[in-house]
């Protein structure tokens, strides 16, 4: 069994860690949106919030680089 990179694993939290700190609200939002809507899920049914939630987390990773 090939070993992770634990460093590449710890980094990959780490951005994750900062992507719900930043962004809880716009994906609790989003995913309140989409269970609202099942089982009769569409495409872009819950686009605004999807963007907007998409948009969060672009920026927190422009803050980190």
């Amino acid at each position: 069994m090939k070993e992770k990179n634990p460093t590449a694993a710890a980094a990959s939290t780490s951005i994750f860690k900062k992507v719900l700190l930043n962004c809880s609200a716009q994906a609790k939002v989003y995913g309140s949106c989409v269970a609202t809507k099942v089982p009769e899920v569409e495409r872009d049914m819950c686009l605004k919030e999807f963007l907007e939630f998409s948009n969060c987390m672009r920026n927190v990773l422009r803050r980190k680089v």
